[in-house]
């Protein structure tokens, strides 16, 4: 006996310290109450099955040209800021390095180089001087793919799309951080594009840091709870409706209008709520995202594009089903 209520203390201390799911609270209780009123369990309407998006993993293999500076090339570059570039370049690290490692080296590079090809030329180096120049041409040429590969195709762009096991106390638990790195990231891309760079924006590595807390995963997980949770509440209410229980002989009876508080005062004064943040989120990462992406769709490979309309799609029922679950209680509850 004393075992078993210690084992009923233990889990009830176990179901307080658990973290709350504020949205999935919410969406359930004004499931609840419809279903209650309405007298259709939850659990007799089917789920909608739970949409997966294809992982997109960039290829480990880069067919990106590193250029032709040879050792003796490098030799001669003394008096050159560029030469401290090749040579950590031709280092076992830098032969090794990450992509967006090898696009900072090849910023740098694109920065510094125009200097060392007119101190060659007033030298009279010609012939170095357009080895510098062809490989400037060739890392311009390439810059587009090197920025996809090292800003949405490395492991820092995975984690940030990564699926939660839980959302918490999301929207507010979100860090701020990754939408303001978004922004700069999509503001320096411009400028790399444009050939109108500072020093201070090739340190890539701290904003890429920040991404690896998955806010767009999360946003992911809030769009499949919702259409999940809104999708029964309408079938509940469609069941409810051919049944009769809201309209008889023309008018509305009781339990249409109870439901009709319900709606009002459960999901547009409490699920709506939470819904208006989290779209409110998706805005803030969206909007410097699609901006990133924009400049470098000409870089974006087949598989990066077919994974993008799938994300694309599931986050556009964060708008689609609140509005797809009003249309439809409008619908049954005033067609009386």
């Amino acid at each position: 006996m004393l075992r078993q209520q210690l084992a009923i203390l233990l889990l009830l201390s176990i179901t307080a310290c658990s973290p709350a799911e504020v949205g999935a609270e919410k969406f359930d209780n004004y499931l609840q109450r419809l279903s209650r009123v309405a007298d259709v369990e939850v659990e007799s309407v089917e789920a909608t099955r739970r949409p997966k998006i294809p992982t997109f993993s960039q290829s480990r293999r880069s067919n990106i040209p590193n250029g032709t500076l040879s050792l003796i090339d490098f030799l001669s570059l003394s008096g050159c800021a560029l030469q401290a570039n090749i040579a950590r370049r031709n280092t076992s690290m830098g032969r090794t390095a990450s992509a967006s490692q090898k696009l900072i080296l090849d910023l740098e590079f694109l920065r510094l180089a125009p200097a060392c090809i007119e101190l060659l030329t007033q030298q009279g180096e010609t012939e170095i001087a357009k080895t510098l120049h062809d490989n400037i041409e060739l890392r311009r040429t390439h810059l587009k793919q090197r920025l996809f590969t090292a800003l949405l195709g490395g492991p820092e762009w995975q984690d940030f799309w990564r699926i939660p096991n839980s959302l918490l106390n999301y929207p507010d638990n979100a860090s701020g951080d990754t939408a303001q790195a978004l922004w700069i990231l999509s503001q320096r891309v411009e400028r790399f594009l444009d050939g109108q760079w500072t020093e201070k924006d090739e340190d890539l590595e701290p904003l890429l840091a920040k991404l690896r807390v998955n806010s767009g995963g999360q946003l992911i997980e809030a769009a499949r709870l919702q259409t999940d949770k809104l999708t029964r509440g309408s079938a509940i209410i469609d069941l409810a409706a051919k049944r009769g229980a809201y309209c008889h002989r023309g008018a509305i009876t009781d339990v249409g209008t109870v439901t009709k508080t319900v709606v009002a005062k459960y999901f547009a004064g409490d699920v709506q709520t939470w819904s208006a943040r989290v779209s409110q989120r998706h805005y803030e990462i969206q909007t410097p995202l699609l901006a990133l992406e924009t400049r470098l769709k000409d870089a974006l490979p087949g598989a990066y594009v077919v994974w993008r309309q799938h994300r694309e799609d599931l986050l556009e029922q964060l708008y689609a089903a609140p509005r797809q679950h009003v249309l439809s209680a409008q619908a049954l509850l005033n067609d009386c």
